[in-house]
């Protein structure tokens, strides 16, 4: 029988001791709240049964507990959405979460390219 023990982890994070939430990316994995703003921590893979699956992880920026500037709209839609959904929750297809994923990202690459030199 396979282990269910985390394979590897990230940031000294056990990956058994993440919910759902922040193994789906809208919750810190650091203190769990809501993701308005982020930083990648790395990946932590998990075991299940005889598939492992690897995840990112995020974190609060710029650090848990401070007040992170407004987040850009489309991504507080996205995580708004995501947050509610049942298929989004449960790593199903949802077109209104891969719509709104994408209007975050395109968002967001067009925020870094102004901020760019």
């Amino acid at each position: 029988m396979a282990s269910k023990q985390p394979a590897t982890t990230a940031a000294g994070l056990d990956p058994a001791t993440l919910t759902r939430g922040q193994l789906g990316g809208w919750g810190c994995a650091l203190c769990g709240t809501r993701l308005v703003a982020d930083r990648l921590l790395g990946t932590v893979t998990v075991d299940h049964g005889a598939t492992r699956t690897t995840y990112p992880v995020w974190a609060c920026a710029p650090a848990c507990g401070s007040d992170p500037a407004e987040a850009p709209a489309a991504w507080r839609r996205y995580l708004d959405h995501a947050v509610g959904c049942e298929c989004c929750h449960h790593s199903r297809a949802c077109p209104t979460g891969d719509f709104l994923h994408a209007q975050a990202r395109t968002e967001g690459w067009a925020a870094a390219d102004r901020a760019a030199p």
